[in-house]
């Protein structure tokens, strides 16, 4: 069963962003996938840019863009889930 999404949109981009490094950080997340992700983040800070930030309003928006869309494609990821944790009842201590 899904979820309900949040009603606020900053409240879900910000779950969005939480859920991409925990996404970089899975053993099972192909290394394709983390290659892009880290790939595109660095192309986003980096100082050489398809549209320069000096062009008004397109300069930063085209980085904006390729964050938004990466975070967008890496929370499509699902992580997997951790196995249960053994319960320490008293019932099954030893020697009883």
């Amino acid at each position: 069963m899904k979820s309900p999404k949040p009603a606020n949109f900053f409240v879900r981009f910000w779950q969005m962003v939480r859920h991409t490094p925990k996404i970089l950080a899975a053993p099972t997340t192909p290394l394709y996938v983390k290659a892009a992700l880290v790939l595109g983040l660095l192309y986003c800070l980096s100082p050489w840019d398809v549209i320069p930030e000096w062009v008004p309003v397109l300069g930063v928006m085209d980085d904006l863009a390729l964050a938004a869309l990466l975070v967008a494609w890496a929370n499509r990821m699902a992580l997997p889930e951790a196995p249960p944790e053994p319960s320490h009842d008293a019932d099954d201590a030893p020697g009883r």
